[in-house]
């Protein structure tokens, strides 16, 4: 009986042991951090980049199955990669900390967005005319682009990875003028 008492004793010290370390080995760098949310950024800006569906698609066939289902899946690696940010860093900076939660609300309200979008396309056999999508949108104006949460920082990150050029390359995102090191201005000097 004894043996046993000192096994779960012993599972339970084992098992308080890693809970404890696995807080403890969280990064707390605010470059790193930094650098981290930016790529996170970056791969979604290259995924849309590299998407075929994206790169055929108008922004009138931007409610067709194929490209809500496009949206999903880049949703998911932003919210994903953000999801993995959080576990692994210690976040004590404000301003990193309003750009992960802008950037995070705002892909959590697109993915709401997309999903209700989805469901509804599955339901039509993704057939609709110009008149039911814009009834379907004026009866779901909740998921509309202007009530997607968002930051002054995050906003700020976005203008600050656009171009701003009357003739736009359409290759910036993998381009040498693509701007890194944008959030590392949150860490003071450097």
């Amino acid at each position: 009986m004894t043996n046993k008492k000192y096994l779960v004793l012993f599972l339970f010290f084992i098992f308080c042991t890693s809970v404890e370390s696995s807080s403890d080995t969280k990064i707390n760098n605010c470059i790193q951090l930094a650098d981290e949310v930016e790529r996170v950024f970056d791969e979604i800006q290259i995924e849309a980049y590299e998407s075929e569906i994206y790169r055929t698609y108008s922004y009138v066939d931007a409610t067709k199955l194929d490209y809500v289902n496009e949206a999903l899946r880049i949703n998911k690696i932003g919210l994903d990669g953000l999801d993995n940010v959080i576990t692994n860093y210690v976040i004590n900076n404000s301003e990193l900390q309003s750009v992960i939660d802008g950037f995070y609300n705002n892909f959590l309200d697109s993915k709401n967005a997309n999903t209700a979008l989805e469901k509804h396309l599955i339901s039509i056999d993704n057939i609709w005319t110009i008149q039911e999508e814009v009834q379907w949108w004026e009866d779901n104006q909740e998921y509309s682009i202007k009530y997607w949460r968002t930051s002054d920082e995050y906003r700020d990150l976005l203008s600050s990875k656009s171009q701003n050029t009357l003739t736009p390359d359409p290759d910036f995102v993998v381009s040498e003028s693509y701007p890194t090191g944008i959030l590392r201005k949150y860490c003071g000097s450097l």
